[in-house]
């Protein structure tokens, strides 16, 4: 099994203390990382099956996947 990286660790992290997550959040809360290497992680996730992306208006959120 792959090592989480840090940038996976800290995004799994705070969508478990708050299982949903405007993109905008993980900016703010994560100044370490650029904007595109947050969006490059949350859409390999994505891809894996760990969280869902949700589009609103000018607005994306984050959520984990549920457990199969």
């Amino acid at each position: 099994m792959p090592t989480n990286r840090p940038i996976t660790d800290r995004i799994l992290g705070l969508l478990h203390d708050s299982p949903e997550c405007d993109f905008d959040l993980f900016v703010a809360r994560y100044p370490e990382f650029t904007w595109n290497e947050l969006f490059q992680e949350v859409g390999r996730l994505s891809r894996n099956g760990q969280v869902i992306i949700m589009r609103g208006v000018g607005v994306f959120t984050v959520k984990l996947a549920p457990v199969k």
